[in-house]
């Protein structure tokens, strides 16, 4: 059987908005950023927390129900969000990602694997620019990192 996809998953009127949750914590360097790994790993694609936000959610309530189905954590500290999200047009669709941090309440946290989620890890800033594939992901990551450091 086919999966079904809600029409926020797809975009109202060739729209889309997503979240883009990067969770940090503190550590004696700085903060540290978790990203996902995308299964299949052969692929190596690493992402902060991805996904739509519904027709009747505001931004936090996307972030939070999406950082608990791909982590399975379910409290968090802090919010922190840019006034303005990023724009990419794919196609007929026009995307919005917005980027959140969620500041984790420990920096003992771990996440659970679930999902189309193969592996994670807490990269300090340097390292994880490095890996995330997306330019938009990069440049979400710049962001909030940008208005942690100010």
């Amino acid at each position: 059987m086919s999966r079904r996809f809600s029409p926020a998953q797809f975009g109202d009127l060739g729209q889309r908005h997503e979240v883009h949750v990067f969770l940090y914590r503190y550590s004696g360097s700085g903060p540290e950023y978790l990203l996902l790994q995308a299964a299949p790993t052969a692929e190596n694609v690493w992402r902060p927390v991805v996904g739509p936000v519904d027709w009747d959610e505001d931004l936090r309530h996307a972030a939070l129900r999406q950082v608990q189905v791909e982590t399975g954590l379910t409290q968090a500290f802090d919010f922190i969000s840019p006034p303005t999200g990023l724009i990419q047009n794919i196609g007929d669709l026009q995307l919005v990602q917005w980027p959140i941090g969620v500041q984790v309440s420990s920096p003992s946290v771990q996440p659970q694997v679930r999902g189309l989620v193969a592996g994670w890890d807490w990269c300090p800033f340097n390292q994880a620019l490095k890996i995330l594939d997306a330019s938009l992901h990069r440049q979400n990551l710049l962001q909030l990192h940008f208005q942690l450091a100010a």
